[in-house]
């Protein structure tokens, strides 16, 4: 399993990472990958990055953060893409704000929410499309 988390490309739900250990003809339960989850949480391996909702139900995404460089994240919320992204400055406001309200920062992760350029872009084409209707 911990093979498998190391080498994905960006992010994961377990059913997404137990369908790729079965194409590779691994199985493992997907009881097993959830039991296990926490463990590679708390290592520092792995962490939760958003909760999204997929046909009425709420998944927790994870991605592999072992040995990566820190990142945020511009989370679509109608599309569920996720961008990764890195900006010196959110950094040292993050660290400012922890230190004005007497905290010492052990971690963070900062997820910006919003719609992609292309759901925009088909929210926008409806939009035209009802005014043309009138």
């Amino acid at each position: 399993m911990l093979h498998f988390i190391c080498e994905y490309k960006g992010h994961f739900t377990p059913e997404n990472l137990q369908k790729k250990m079965a194409a590779r003809k691994v199985e493992m339960a997907l009881t097993t990958i959830y039991r296990n989850l926490p463990a590679l949480l708390k290592a520092g391996i792995i962490r939760r990055t958003t909760l999204f909702e997929d046909q009425g139900k709420s998944a927790a995404v994870y991605e592999h953060v072992w040995g990566r460089p820190h990142h945020d994240h511009l989370v679509c919320q109608n599309c569920g893409k996720r961008v990764e992204f890195q900006y010196p400055a959110l950094e040292v406001l993050q660290e400012a704000a922890a230190r004005e309200h007497g905290f010492a920062l052990v971690s963070h992760h900062l997820e910006l929410i919003g719609l992609c350029p292309d759901c925009q872009q088909t929210a926008d084409s409806a939009g035209k499309g009802k005014e043309s209707d009138s």
